[in-house]
């Protein structure tokens, strides 16, 4: 009977003993697999519990602190989350999803340079191309985002070599007039939030662009663009806006053309970052004559262009492509046509050990058809263009605010009536400046 309770003594000794092992080496990694379980259900406040419960079983686990972080986080708690994953980075500071978690807090709260200090980071303690890719995409986001503030000014200025000075693809100069020049280049683009109340936006935009040539002054252009617009946000998923653009073009210091247009969009948001866009927009078109063009304003007259654009996201990989109708009618029949535009482009962001700051490569191609309604007057025949357009654009980010762009574009027009076939390449280098 002694032996017996001796023996029972033992046990409940070895039990009682056992029982605080277990849960301080083994009980944090059920609660780390419960914690998991629940955040994927939903159940973030249960989850927090648990996991905080594995943070005191095992307080130098990384991952423990690491889901809890991702709890808080999917709760909004953003600073108890920012706490815990910089934890988790003390504790391992090659734990990669820490500092994705961690990125994607300070672009909810649009803290850009705390985000540029963690990718910078990461870049030093992670080989993962893939996470650095998504921390830069967060970087480049959290930009667009202040970009997207009320106010927005950029600036752009450089050079080009035209090798086919040329105004505008539809009327170019006879094959005897056609010269190649360089030209500075200054654009400004500009936009700011003057009403936002409910799902009403309303915007206003400024462009203003002027060209200087090295030899054909009487080339040199001068633009200006007024754009208000109204954007209404339907729903989640739905959005349209409806505005108004004015411009001006100069030639040579002599009035070239006046354009009013009104359009309206319809868009429809999906899921993975793609979008529909429908687009209708009718344009009131004012032509005058110039020493260049001594028949420019038979051209006046009006544009209707329907159409629909279909924009996409795959990781770095941003694009989209659309289809245009064209209905051009002007005061002389042989220069109102029916038309067609085809087009898609593409913004990559460029990833390589090598490569320390962003680069961008961005490539677009267009085709347009042009049937016009009468006979070209000497000539006999209906002119038919198809006109095609490639362009290529590497940028190089130095720094939040300034970023260098090379640039080339290709143009080859292939008309019926051999006076309007034409090449043109177009190379050039440009500073952009965000100032606002």
């Amino acid at each position: 009977m002694v032996r017996f309770s001796s023996l029972l003594l033992v046990m409940s000794l070895m039990l009682f003993s056992a029982g605080p092992l277990h849960a301080s080496s083994e009980g944090y990694e059920l609660y780390i697999a419960e914690g998991i379980q629940l955040i994927n259900r939903g159940n973030l406040k249960d989850a927090v519990v648990l996991l905080r419960k594995a943070m005191k079983l095992s307080p130098r686990n990384p991952e423990a602190s690491y889901y809890a972080g991702v709890a808080c986080s999917r709760e909004g708690r953003y600073e108890e989350a920012e706490a815990l994953f910089l934890k988790t980075l003390r504790l391992d500071e090659t734990y990669t999803s820490a500092y994705i978690e961690l990125g994607r807090i300070y672009y909810e709260t649009s803290r850009c340079d705390d985000l540029e200090r963690v990718v910078s980071r990461l870049a030093e303690v992670s080989k993962d191309l893939v996470s650095k890719g998504e921390a830069a995409d967060l970087v480049e986001g959290c930009r667009r985002k202040a970009e997207e503030g009320p106010y927005r000014l950029d600036v752009y200025t450089g050079i080009q070599y035209d090798s086919n000075v040329i105004l505008e693809p539809s009327n170019p100069p006879v094959s005897a007039a056609r010269k190649s020049d360089a030209r500075a280049v200054a654009y400004l683009t500009s936009s700011a939030v003057l009403l936002e109340r409910g799902i009403v936006r309303i915007k206003g935009g400024y462009n203003f662009y002027q060209s200087l040539h090295m030899d054909l002054g009487d080339f040199d252009v001068r633009y200006n663009k007024i754009a208000p617009v109204a954007e209404l946000d339907l729903s989640d998923a739905l959005s349209s806006s409806v505005g108004y653009s004015l411009e001006y073009t100069l030639l040579g210091g002599g009035l070239y053309s006046r354009f009013h247009t009104y359009y309206a969009t319809l868009t429809l948001k999906e899921r993975g970052g793609y979008s529909t866009e429908g687009v209708y927009e009718y344009a009131a078109l004012k032509y005058w004559d110039s020493d260049l063009f001594r028949t420019n304003s038979i051209r006046s007259g009006f544009r209707n262009r329907l159409g629909i654009r279909q924009r996409f996201r795959l990781r770095r990989l941003t694009g989209e492509v659309y289809y245009f109708s064209d209905f051009n009618r002007a005061d002389a029949g042989y220069w109102s046509f029916n038309g067609q535009v085809v087009g898609a482009g593409v913004f990559y962001r460029v990833m390589h050990p090598k490569v320390t700051r962003p680069l961008y490569l961005s490539l677009t191609s267009e085709y347009n058809e042009r049937r016009y309604r009468d006979d070209y007057p000497g000539l006999g025949k209906r002119r038919l263009d198809r006109l095609q357009q490639y362009s290529l654009r590497f940028t190089y980010r130095i720094s939040r605010r300034l970023s260098a762009s090379i640039t080339e574009s290709y143009t080859v027009n292939d008309s019926n009536l051999g006076i309007f076939d034409y090449k043109r390449s177009i190379t050039g280098v440009f500073l952009t400046v965000n100032i606002l």
